[in-house]
């Protein structure tokens, strides 16, 4: 029993021992990194706008479609991701009216689809018609982030000229291989803006004297005649170039009675991805105002996967209250079988009589008894007759049938049955002179 004590000792001494060791040399350290956006992110290309509005004490909101006007306030200020949102001309008219009334807009022109060659797009632009706006050719294509940089995170270095194949080896072979070089590079903290030319940046001027440097997308841009003789009705009253002898313009805007729109060519400014860059921000934050702020972005469905999530439960209890529906209308049929009923034939008679009654509720019997006293009036040469005539037919018909001469005139062109008992003895009547001709 000694014995047995002291082995347990032992091992209880040895246990603390090792605890007190791990627990003097073990190091707890943290490690960030960017696993790239989150599913919210994805769904929503402007949830850092929304994010950074929020920051600066604004109340940004999602709308759906343009019909959203009815509801703003005139202090508000309407971000429309695409003019193809604003569909046609009541709809024009409504945002200019809504602005007017000291709204402020800020549309983004609709770029897919157009033809340089032809200067003009697929389908009509009814707000830019609306305020004499065209589209030019700006100066190419211009690269701002790699398809699959939100996937694989910032610390991976892509380059434009890379396909997404080529993109995910280099990226994997630098995970696997942790050179020194190249890990001792992706450590340094990477510039906020990207490497642009300083003449692809428009500098606007802001308030206590300093400046605001903006790069936009200007593979397309806008045309007014008022941005070469300001007198025009209509003309902007702001606008910027990139370059000073471009025709056109990355953005402008119109003054619309007490409230002003912004039209620009760059949908991708204050994406997630871009939003960071320069002063794209701060211009965000100088055109929100002081009211609320409304993106009404391209619409984007939802996934099966993510539906079926969101609608679990509903559906579910759904189904659980069709089942306990079914059960309770089959309940009324639990308990022992009945005896299935008796099949009796019923007599011609019966049949007959049943359908008399039905004809006559259904007020049928007017019908056959005019069908039969037509018939036996074009055979007898008597559709017409007059009333000598009747009562001349009506003595030889008597004569031949033993009926009365009256029960034959009221049967052939008297008036119609009124009873049950009058209709049976009219037909039997009829069906006796059909039986002597």
């Amino acid at each position: 029993m000694t014995t047995k004590r002291l082995l347990i000792g032992i091992a209880l001494l040895l246990c603390a021992g090792l605890v007190w060791l791990f627990l003097t040399f073990f190091e707890r350290y943290t490690e960030e990194k960017d696993r790239g956006w989150g599913a919210e992110a994805r769904r929503n290309p402007f949830l850092a706008a929304e994010q950074y509005l929020s920051g600066v004490g604004l109340e940004p909101q999602q709308a759906e479609n343009i019909s959203v006007l009815n509801t703003l306030p005139v202090d508000a200020t309407l971000f429309i991701a695409s003019s193809s949102q604003v569909y046609n001309p009541q709809r024009v008219e409504e945002l200019l009216q809504w602005v007017r009334g000291g709204g402020h807009a800020i549309v983004v022109a609709r770029t897919e689809g157009f033809d340089f060659e032809e200067g003009r797009s697929e389908e009509r632009d009814w707000l830019l018609e609306a305020l004499g706006v065209s589209m030019l050719e700006g100066h190419g294509d211009y690269y701002f982030e790699h398809p699959l940089q939100p996937l694989l995170g910032e610390d991976a270095e892509l380059k434009p000229e890379q396909s997404p194949g080529e993109a995910l080896r280099e990226y994997n072979r630098r995970i696997e291989e942790g050179l020194e070089g190249e890990l001792a590079e992706s450590e340094k903290e990477k510039p906020r803006n990207p490497d642009v030319d300083p003449e692809d940046l428009i500098t606007l001027p802001t308030a206590g004297g300093n400046e605001a440097q903006l790069h936009f997308d200007a593979s397309h841009l806008l045309y007014h005649p008022g941005i070469e003789d300001n007198t025009i009705e209509g003309a902007p009253v702001f606008f910027a170039k990139v370059w000073r002898d471009d025709e056109g313009v990355p953005f402008m805007q119109f003054a619309q009675g007490e409230g002003v729109i912004t039209l620009m060519t760059d949908s991708t400014m204050w994406q997630s991805h871009r939003i960071g860059h320069f002063d794209h921000a701060y211009f965000l934050q100088l055109l929100a105002g002081s009211g609320d702020f409304v993106f009404l972005t391209r619409p984007r469905f939802d996934s099966l996967g993510f539906l079926a999530r969101k609608y679990a439960a509903e559906f579910f209890i759904s189904g659980l209250l069709a089942l306990l529906g079914w059960l309770i209308l089959r309940a009324r049929r639990f308990g022992p079988l009945q005896p299935s009923p008796e099949i009796a034939r019923r007599s011609l008679l019966e049949h007959i009589s049943a359908c008399g009654h039905y004809y006559w509720r259904d007020d049928q019997c007017q019908r056959l008894l005019r069908g039969q006293r037509e018939e036996l009036l074009r055979r007898l040469g008597a559709t017409d007759a007059s009333s000598s005539a009747r009562q001349t037919l009506s003595k030889r018909l008597s004569a031949t049938t033993n009926l009365s001469e009256h029960s034959i005139i009221a049967s052939l062109w008297g008036k119609p049955a009124t009873s049950e008992e009058s209709f049976t003895e009219q037909m039997r009547t009829l069906q006796r002179i059909e039986a002597a001709l």
